[in-house]
Order: C-alpha cells, then sequence, then structure tokens
C-alpha cells in the first residue's frame, strides 16, 4: 500500500483515471528507487460506492502494491478525517455522529476505533514516536500538530522517516506491504514490531514475498 501524497478521495479520479499512471518509486530499498509500473485496478467502497483504485507493481522485487488516496483508510470505507472526528467525540455514539457513521453498526465501528488504543497498532506506533500522556492520537497530535488532517500528515510523517505506511487505526506497514499469514512466518510480517526498529527487520520479522 501506498498513497499519493497531495491526492485525496475527492480528486483521486480525475488525476489517477484512464491511463495515467503516477510517478512513484519503490519503497523496498533494494529495488535502488526503481519507478513503479501501472498493474491494473481493483474495486473497492470508498463513501459507499465502489469505486476503482489503481495497482501498481516492481519490476525488480514484483511485489505490487495498492495506490491510495491520501486520507482513505487501508481496508476500510472510511477517510482519515472521519477518523480523526470520532477520535475526539467523548464515546462511541458521539465519535460516531461527528464521523457520520451511521446507525448501531457505525457505533460499533467508532468502538473498535477507540480500542484501538490498547492494540498492538498502538504500541508500534507509540514506538516512534515522542513519549506523551494519553492514547496514541495524542502523541500523535504532539508530533504533527492538532489541525485538521493530522492522520493523514502523520501517514506521511511516518512515511518519510520509517517507510512504514500508516493504515489507518488498525495497521501499520513496512515499506507499504501488508501482513501475510504463513505457516512458519512472523505474525507480524511486514509490520513493524512494537519497540523495534522499522528501519531494519527484527529477529523472526521479514518482508513479504
Amino acid at each position: 500500500m501506498l498513497s499519493l501524497e497531495g491526492v485525496g478521495c475527492k480528486e483521486y479520479g480525475g488525476l489517477v483515471g484512464g491511463e495515467v499512471v503516477p510517478e512513484v518509486s519503490c519503497p523496498d530499498p533494494k529495488c535502488q528507487g526503481i519507478r513503479l509500473r501501472g498493474h491494473g485496478w481493483y474495486l473497492r467502497y470508498v463513501g459507499g460506492k465502489q469505486e476503482p483504485l489503481r495497482r501498481v507493481r516492481c519490476p525488480r522485487c514484483r511485489v505490487s502494491h495498492a495506490l491510495l488516496p491520501e486520507d482513505l483508510c487501508a481496508y476500510r470505507d472510511a477517510t482519515l478525517g472521519a477518523v480523526e472526528l470520532a477520535l475526539a467525540a467523548s464515546g462511541p455514539s458521539a465519535g460516531a455522529q461527528a464521523a457520520q457513521q451511521g446507525g448501531s453498526q457505525g457505533v460499533r465501528r467508532v468502538r473498535r476505533w477507540l480500542r484501538s488504543a490498547d492494540g498492538r497498532f498502538a504500541a508500534s506506533l507509540q514506538a516512534l514516536l515522542a513519549p506523551a500522556v494519553g492514547p496514541w492520537w495524542c502523541r500523535a497530535q504532539k508530533v504533527v500538530g492538532e489541525a485538521a488532517g493530522w492522520l493523514t500528515r502523520l501517514r506521511h510523517f511516518v512515511w518519510s522517516r520509517w517507510r512504514c505506511f500508516v493504515g489507518g487505526v488498525s495497521g501499520l506497514y513496512r515499506h507499504g506491504r501488508p501482513v501475510v499469514s504463513t505457516a512458519g512466518r512472523s505474525p507480524q510480517l511486514g509490520n513493524c514490531p512494537a519497540g523495534g526498529s522499522c528501519g531494519e527487520a527484527s529477529p523472526g520479522l521479514r518482508d513479504g514475498p
């Protein structure tokens, strides 16, 4: 997974549509910045509608990446802006209303977002950020500022420093590679381990195929 800086969900279709392949380099340092090539499209829900998202592939390591708008969560039909509103509210119900996550399903979704404060994602992310009182989002705001768009800024900050992709509220993927659950491999495959360095592989941690 990679994202296009400066291109949000509203602009994405007009700028990445058709045969246009944005100039994006492979994030794996072994590939020495080789340009990624177009690798088709796939459909996923964005704002309740199925939209085509561009896939790109490295001709050297042959790893493919989904190319996301900068403000779209990975694997979820939610924007980073909606997550910000939910986290700032006082509880799941108020958060669902603020983030326009409708019904009981929306409340459950926001409750899961709030629970991310105690998950593996939070531990991994907090290992990269300066100490601060409160959950991971308080630490993040200390680093990138509290103004709207802080989650998007956090995504770009973490990527520029450690080449780890912030998927939203649950995923932190080294070199933008998703978790692969394969027998005999680390359950954190592709993720930054809590307390470990994202720049180098930790014991038991390897990049995906």
